[in-house]
């Protein structure tokens, strides 16, 4: 897996603090879902402390039976999951 892609949802979340109209917050949930489920794929066999995570985030974050959320709730998850992608990111080798 490439580390350089689980960048792309980091910037996404912190973009999301700003207020957004709401094409956007769907655009943002279909790409942290996407990027989720092909994180938590590469991470099935290796670690299973991060492919938990990955797949959590992919269903709080999945487009097709959305969690419905205040703006108020969602700013810390997307802070919190932001710089979870970008943490694992780094953290990660190539």
């Amino acid at each position: 897996m490439t580390k350089k892609i689980l960048y792309i949802p980091a910037i996404l979340l912190f973009i999301a603090i700003f207020g957004l109209p709401y094409g956007y917050y769907t655009l943002l949930r279909l790409v942290v879902t996407g990027i989720s489920v092909y994180a938590a794929f590469f991470l099935f066999e290796r670690d299973s402390v991060n492919f938990w995570a990955f797949l959590g985030i992919a269903l709080l974050f999945n487009p097709l039976i959305p969690v419905y959320l205040s703006r108020e709730v969602w700013f810390p998850i997307n802070v919190i999951v932001g710089v979870y992608f970008a943490v694992t990111a780094y953290r990660t080798s190539s």
